[in-house]
């Protein structure tokens, strides 16, 4: 190779280093920013509640069921209830 050759190898060597530089550098900043919180969702919020108040209703009729004078039949009510 000529001299002319090799110092255009070197020059592009260089100026690919830079740039690679540069675009690695800014993918580096992309990555460290700090994720938004999502706004608070009220109908999410009430959903939950109700969910949690009927499993805590249920788990209350089926405590009720069992220390019950007969726990098979009210438990068997409260299947047979589920069903329908």
């Amino acid at each position: 190779m000529t001299r002319v050759k090799k110092a255009f190898a070197v020059i592009g060597s260089v100026l690919f280093a830079i740039f690679a530089f540069i675009i690695g550098k800014r993918k580096l900043s992309e990555q460290k920013r700090t994720p938004e919180t999502p706004p608070e969702n009220h109908a999410a919020n009430a959903a939950l509640d109700a969910v949690q108040e009927t499993f805590e209703q249920e788990v209350d009729r089926v405590k009720a069921a069992t220390t019950s004078d007969t726990p098979a039949d009210d438990l068997a009510d409260l299947g047979n209830a589920r069903r329908r």
